[in-house]
C-alpha cells in the first residue's frame, strides 16, 4: 500500500520511515525518522534533522557535535560546538573556533593567536604576539620582537632581535646581544666586552680588556 502523502501534500502525520522521499523533504517532513540521504537538502537543515551532515546541511542551525564532521567544516558552521579536530580545517580557524582542541599546525593564524591556543604545536612566527609570550612556545621560531619577554628568555631565543632590556638575563648573555640596550650588570661578562658595550654600567675586572680601555671604564 503506498502512502498517500509522498504525493504533492506531505502532511506531518504522513512522514514516517516509508514516505521520505525527495518529494517529501520539506519544513513539514524534518523529522528523525526521515533523515536519510535523500533528504539531506537545505529545507530540512534543523537540529531535529542533523544526521545528514552533507555539505547542503552546512548551516549555523545543524552545528552540534553530531555534525561536525570534515564535510561540514566550513565557515557557516565554525561555531563552538564544532570546535574538534575533525573539523580544525583553515576555513574553520577564526576566534569562534579557538579552542585547545583546534590548536593544531592547520589553525596556527593570527586570528587564532589567542592565549588559550599558546600551546607548542602552534609556535609558529605567524602566532608569536605578546598574548602568546609564554615559556611553552619560547622556541626559535617564536624569537620575534614582539616575544622578548622574560619567560621567553632562553638559549634558543638569544637572538639579536629579541635584545631587548626585557631579556637581558644571564642565560641571553652572548656575542650576539652585546648591544647598549642589554648592556646591563647582569650580562656584564667577558664575552660580551666589546666597544658597544663599554659602559660604566658593566665596568668591572671581567670587561678591563682592550676593547673597554676606555675613560668610561678603566
Amino acid at each position: 500500500m503506498v502512502n498517500s502523502c509522498c504525493g504533492s501534500v506531505c502532511s506531518e502525520e504522513g512522514c514516517g520511515q516509508g514516505c521520505c522521499q525527495p518529494s517529501c523533504c520539506q519544513t513539514t517532513c524534518c523529522r528523525p525518522t526521515c533523515c536519510i540521504s535523500s533528504c539531506c537538502r537545505p529545507t530540512c537543515c534543523r537540529p531535529s534533522c542533523c544526521v545528514c551532515c552533507g555539505s547542503s546541511c552546512c548551516r549555523p542551525s545543524c552545528c552540534i557535535s553530531s555534525c561536525c564532521r570534515p564535510s561540514c567544516c566550513r565557515p557557516s558552521c565554525c561555531v563552538p560546538s564544532c570546535c574538534r579536530p575533525s573539523c580544525c580545517v583553515s576555513s574553520c580557524c577564526r576566534p569562534s573556533c579557538c579552542r585547545p582542541s583546534c590548536c593544531v599546525s592547520s589553525c596556527c593564524r593570527p586570528s587564532c593567536c589567542i592565549s588559550s591556543c599558546c600551546r607548542p604545536s602552534c609556535c609558529r612566527p605567524s602566532c608569536c604576539v605578546s598574548s602568546c609570550c609564554r615559556p611553552s612556545c619560547c622556541r626559535p621560531s617564536c624569537c620575534v620582537s614582539s616575544c622578548c619577554r622574560p619567560s621567553c628568555c632562553i638559549s634558543s631565543c638569544c637572538r639579536p632581535s629579541c635584545c631587548r632590556p626585557s631579556c637581558c638575563i644571564s642565560s641571553c648573555c652572548r656575542p650576539s646581544c652585546c648591544r647598549p640596550s642589554c648592556c646591563v650588570s647582569s650580562c656584564c661578562r667577558p664575552q660580551c666586552c666589546i666597544s658597544s658595550c663599554c659602559r660604566p654600567t658593566c665596568c668591572q675586572t671581567t670587561c678591563c680588556r682592550p676593547a673597554c680601555s676606555s675613560s668610561s671604564c678603566c
